[in-house]
């Protein structure tokens, strides 16, 4: 084969990845990672075992063979590369539809009778709360919260203020998908706080499932 063949077929691989990657967008990142392991370590099984030789018979090294390892290589650095930017992307096209609040709103807004502390507090967290208080989904119960809605629900509520959970939807499928973000759940003082056990067990049944029923008015919370 000559070298433009090579990168003939390297890029027709490359392309086919990317038309996979949009047909099948809520698996995107497992496509691209996939991809990028089997060019990676394809391409050095190959020259581990024999099958393919950069050095010719008469120990000159054979250009076709060296484009085509180079190629395979830095193709499975794009895909690796491509794979995080377009989630570290989509994680910030959904945090910017969260709205932004000011220190008055802050103070105005915050829940009264129920204090958050340490990893609850944070003002998007009273924000919320706030606004699930007024659409009926919360009580306040002494220093408590009582939840009016499915634990899933619940789940996905607060995933979406302390981990960066966000949805997404898939028009291949057309679902709308609970996609997870990079933050720790606060499990054991969200359990606290509702007087609920398994909140956090809750939403990792759920992982890369569609969003639970009503979620679409949780997200309204979101919205500016």
């Amino acid at each position: 084969m000559t070298i433009t063949q090579v990168f003939l077929l390297l890029v027709c691989a490359f392309v086919l990845v990317l038309l996979l990657s949009i047909l099948f967008k809520r698996y995107h990142r497992i496509i691209m990672w996939s991809a990028a392991i089997v060019f990676f370590i394809g391409t050095l099984l190959l020259i581990g075992l024999g099958i393919i030789d950069p050095v010719k018979d008469n120990n000159h090294p054979d250009p076709v063979v060296i484009t085509g390892i180079f190629t395979a290589l830095v193709l499975s650095g794009v895909f690796a590369y491509g794979a995080e930017k377009l989630r570290i992307k989509l994680r910030e096209k959904n945090q910017q539809t969260v709205q932004p609040i000011d220190n008055h709103s802050e103070c105005t807004d915050s829940p009264k009778g129920v204090v958050l502390s340490g990893r609850l507090d944070t003002s998007l967290a009273r924000t919320i709360f706030a606004k699930a208080i007024e659409a009926g989904y919360i009580e306040e119960v002494g220093s408590h919260y009582s939840w009016k809605g499915t634990k899933a629900l619940l789940a996905y509520m607060c995933g979406r203020i302390y981990c960066g959970d966000y949805p997404e939807y898939s028009k291949y499928e057309q679902k709308t998908f609970w996609e997870f973000g990079n933050g720790l759940f606060p499990d054991v003082e969200l359990n606290a706080l509702f007087e609920q056990t398994g909140i956090g067990q809750s939403r990792q049944n759920r992982r890369d499932m569609p969003v639970p029923n009503n979620a679409g008015e949780i997200d309204k919370f979101f919205q500016k």
